[in-house]
C-alpha cells in the first residue's frame, strides 16, 4: 500500500499525477495541486522564492538542457562549475520523479 501524498497548501490528498506540481522552495521539494500552485503564485512568497515547477514540460525541458550542458566541460576548457549546477538540476528532477510522481497513478 502506498503512502498518500498531501498538498502543502490545502493539505488534501493528491490523487493523480496530472494534478501534481512539485516545486523546490526553501531547500525542500514540495507537492501542490495544480489549483493550489496557481493560487500560491499570486502570494507574496513568490517575491522571495522562485516557484518554478520541477515536473511537467518546463521541468523536463530544463533537465534535458542541463543534461546536455553538463557534458560541455568534458570537451572544452569551460569551468566545472557549470557541470555541478547542471548535475544538481538533473538530480533534483530525478528526486522529484522517484519521491512523488512514481507513487501516483497516471
Amino acid at each position: 500500500m502506498k503512502k498518500e501524498m498531501y498538498c502543502e497548501s490545502c493539505l488534501m490528498p493528491i490523487k493523480t499525477r496530472d494534478d501534481l506540481i512539485t516545486v523546490w522552495a526553501f531547500f525542500k521539494v514540495r507537492p501542490y495541486h495544480r489549483a493550489c500552485y496557481a493560487n500560491s503564485l499570486k502570494g507574496a512568497a513568490t517575491l522571495f522564492v522562485s516557484n518554478q515547477p520541477i515536473n511537467g514540460f518546463s521541468g523536463n525541458f530544463t533537465a534535458f538542457v542541463a543534461f546536455i550542458l553538463a557534458w560541455i566541460p568534458l570537451f572544452t576548457d569551460v569551468t566545472w562549475g557549470l557541470t555541478v549546477v547542471c548535475v544538481l538540476i538533473v538530480l533534483m528532477r530525478l528526486y522529484s520523479f522517484i519521491r512523488f510522481e512514481k507513487q501516483l497513478p497516471l
